[in-house]
């Protein structure tokens, strides 16, 4: 007979906790790991063991622990100890204190030694929460204080892991079954989510299109993205992060989850991109540009051929976008890739800004120019040829003879995006069986929007359609 009365708590159970060298799985080992398997409500076997991580030991992990490097020279590896620990594991529940932590460590250790391991999961942080909600901390300290739980080596593996199992017979106590069973359930059938996350805000997520962001504790975004399906692809960012060290660091940091919906994939393109440059947010790189640009501008010089050259920028206006080749962020990888094409495509390192010599660029001595430095190729031929080497890069011509509407629908929700010159001018949005209402957003020209707009209106595949709108019309619109 269990002493845990809960039917969730009656499968075997195996408590874990781990030292590790590093805050991340992919870049730190484990140098200490227990387990406590209990079945049936007692405890069947045990497995503590100190481990060689075959790399330094950090002080301040040494300070947090009191292992020091002497304890661990001739521990064993964990290739060496992966056969037991994995019967020790093997077919129970892995409980730990921010479960997600200890299992992406040993998920890692595991896959190094060509092992696969994908246990049902439960963490004691947000059992806590569950079963205290009125309670501010949920820590491993927190619960030992507020319920009085013994231990002889606090940081230690095997210390820890047993409070935990000192924590579940707690709640087993003081809890009825009814809402034991409910909490342990919930925890175990909902797809691991970040220690910090109600599981509610995940339920709250919607299922079609939009932008999502990611708070921190003090409320501030950390990550902003978009998808067709944003409830499947926030679930994605932490069904991978133990393999991801940028989504494991970020899933740490989460607290709350917003989303915002759209009609459809072209708008959270949009607004992705517009929301990450204005706030900010520390996880989104890619996107998020520095306030000076790198422009490649092209000039026709008096014998007729194009000269190029480089222009930082604050901004780009649209009246002169026919003479910006590319943009880049640094002047560094201006001079980088313009060497590249130019060697590409054997066009003359001084009329692309790379040489200041009189003469023969250096190229046409080795005969990998043709020679438009010395005028012996035609200014219509080269200018052709710098043309096409920059079709990717360079800031196309307006498709339009005038602004367009492009309407995206999604359920009973549409949407739609006044451009023009490929700025955004203001945005459509119109809710079922409500007049469309109209909110005016004129922005500048910006290296991103012109991007998603290109490869979306040149795509095959489009999702929405496209109006051409008067000018008087565009005119009322954006000065209401």
């Amino acid at each position: 007979m269990s002493i845990l009365r809960a039917p969730a708590l009656q499968q075997p159970l195996v408590f874990v906790d781990i030292e590790t060298n590093g805050l991340n799985a992919q870049r730190g080992k484990i140098i200490e790991i227990a387990a406590i398997r209990v079945e049936n409500g007692e405890v069947v076997k045990t497995f503590q063991t100190l481990l060689d991580p075959g790399t330094p030991l950090p002080q301040f992990i040494t300070r947090l622990t009191g292992i020091t490097a002497n304890d661990l020279h001739g521990a064993p590896y964990f290739e060496d100890i992966a056969e037991e620990l994995s019967q020790v594991l093997s077919g129970a529940i892995f409980v730990a204190h921010n479960v997600r932590f200890d299992y992406s460590f040993i998920k890692q250790e595991f896959a190094r030694v060509g092992s696969s391991f994908s246990p049902q999961l439960l963490c004691t942080v947000r059992l806590s929460r569950a079963l205290y909600p009125q309670e501010k901390s949920h820590k491993l300290a927190s619960l030992i204080t507020r319920h009085n739980f013994t231990y002889s080596h606090r940081h230690r593996a095997y210390d820890d892991a047993a409070v935990l199992w000192q924590f579940i017979k707690h709640v087993n106590e003081h809890f009825p079954v009814e809402q034991v069973t409910q909490a342990v359930s919930q925890q175990i059938k909902t797809p691991s989510i970040p220690k910090n996350v109600p599981v509610d805000t995940i339920k709250r997520l919607p299922e079609g299109p939009g932008v999502y962001t990611f708070y921190g504790q003090a409320g501030q975004p950390i990550y902003i993205g978009k998808s067709v399906s944003i409830k499947k692809r926030v679930m994605s960012h932490f069904s991978r992060d133990h393999a991801d060290a940028k989504e494991f660091a970020m899933s740490q940091h989460v607290y709350d989850i917003k989303a915002q919906t759209t009609a459809g994939e072209l708008t959270a393109l949009l607004l992705e991109s517009q929301q990450i440059k204005q706030l900010q947010p520390q996880y989104n790189r890619r996107l998020r540009r520095l306030q000076k640009m790198l422009l490649i501008v092209r000039e026709r010089d008096a014998l007729g051929y194009d000269q190029l050259h480089m222009q930082d920028a604050d901004e780009i206006g649209s009246e002169n976008t026919q003479n910006i080749m590319a943009v880049y962020a640094t002047r560094g990888k201006a001079r980088t890739a313009l060497s590249t094409i130019t060697k590409n495509n054997s066009l003359c390192p001084k009329l692309m800004g790379l040489e200041k010599a009189t003469g023969a660029c250096f190229l046409r001595q080795l005969h990998k120019c043709l020679g438009a430095c010395e005028q012996e190729e035609s200014p219509d031929s080269y200018n052709a040829r710098v043309q096409a080497a920059f079709d990717n890069t360079r800031i196309h011509d307006w498709p339009y003879k005038k602004a367009i509407v492009i309407e995206e629908q999604y359920a009973n929700t549409a949407q739609a995006i006044v451009v023009d010159k490929w700025r955004v001018l203001g945005w459509f949005t119109q809710e079922a069986d409500c007049d469309p209402v109209f909110t005016a957003d004129y922005q500048q020209f910006d290296i991103d929007t012109y991007k998603i707009l290109r490869s979306q209106l040149t795509g095959g595949m489009r999702n929405f359609t496209i109006k051409q709108i008067d000018t008087a019309v565009l005119h009322e619109l954006t000065n209401s």
